[in-house]
């Protein structure tokens, strides 16, 4: 194969043929016997722009599905990591919100019988007083007739109201703790309609 023909291979491969590549042109022109401006050589050239082009076809599929490999992956891990973001929103948001429901369907009641509690203790302060200034001693019932006993029962009356409400949600919902609710609405609605008897 003349230089001619070499140099247009080289333009048709854009690129410098290797030695071994020279090599295997001219043993295939002397195994052939093929001239050096023979037009069979156009054809070799043919044969060997395919040759190439093919040896090279996989390498090209390989790093193009590694391209588009390396990009599903990293799409689904912006999803996954969206996605975990979203997850824990919304577990952040819910135990919140549960944290509230709880907190308020057993603190309010706790609040309401501290507030209770204080009243009592107040009221019997005064009784306790008023029984001292007097020097006569007085009937218990006499606390509950003052102002702070018709409050402790109306504070009774609506912890035990509010955790009625709370039992019978808890009850629909198939909760468990619906027996417990129950009992302590029940524990503070029977003192208040006692102390609302006794004032009456």
């Amino acid at each position: 194969m003349n230089t001619n023909r070499l140099e247009k291979l080289e333009k048709l491969l854009a690129r410098t043929l290797s030695v071994e590549e020279k090599a295997r042109l001219q043993n295939i022109g002397h195994t052939l016997g093929i001239g050096d401006n023979d037009a069979l050589w156009d054809v070799v050239s043919a044969m060997e722009y395919q040759r190439t082009y093919y040896e090279e076809l996989p390498q090209k599929i390989a790093a193009a599905s590694a391209d588009i490999l390396h990009g599903l992956a990293e799409a689904a891990e912006a999803e996954a990591r969206l996605a975990q973001g979203r997850l824990a929103e919304s577990v952040a948001a819910l135990a919140q919100k549960l944290a509230v429901r709880i907190n308020f369907s057993t603190l309010l009641p706790m609040g309401l019988c501290a507030l209770v509690c204080l009243l009592a203790y107040g009221s019997l302060s005064m009784w306790a007083g008023f029984c001292l200034g007097t020097g006569q001693m007085h009937d218990t019932a006499l606390v509950l007739r003052l102002p702070s006993g018709l409050l402790m029962a109306g504070l009774l009356f609506a912890g035990g109201v509010f955790l009625g409400v709370h039992a019978a949600t808890a009850f629909a919902e198939e909760d468990k703790g619906w027996r417990k609710q129950t009992l302590a609405a029940i524990a503070m609605l029977l003192p208040s309609c006692v102390i609302i008897c006794l004032t009456l």
